[in-house]
């Protein structure tokens, strides 16, 4: 069986960035008019920034928190509007 090496302090870096971008976006698409599902959000968001402090982050650990990320974005997707809300030119 193959162990799982450790992140490097650089690939923990790019992880988290990578993961605070995609909640930011998710944040922008969530608004201000939908509290239930915000506040869902920023629980997976809570508890994943707190792993990634932590936590020793390997390959297996990483493939699971993106994951999490994956199906709050998918919760978050059947919820909101498929369409992007325009902006008015008036």
């Amino acid at each position: 069986m193959e162990t799982n090496k450790p992140l490097s302090d650089q690939q923990i870096e790019q992880l988290k960035a990578a993961i605070r971008a995609r909640f930011d976006a998710l944040y922008q698409r969530i608004g201000t008019n939908r509290q239930k599902l915000s506040t869902t959000v920023l629980t997976v968001d809570q508890a994943i920034t707190k792993v990634l402090a932590k936590e020793t982050i390997d390959g297996a650990r990483e493939k699971a928190i993106l994951a999490q990320l994956r199906d709050i974005e998918r919760t978050a997707a059947n919820q909101l509007p498929h369409l992007p809300k325009q902006k008015s030119n008036s």
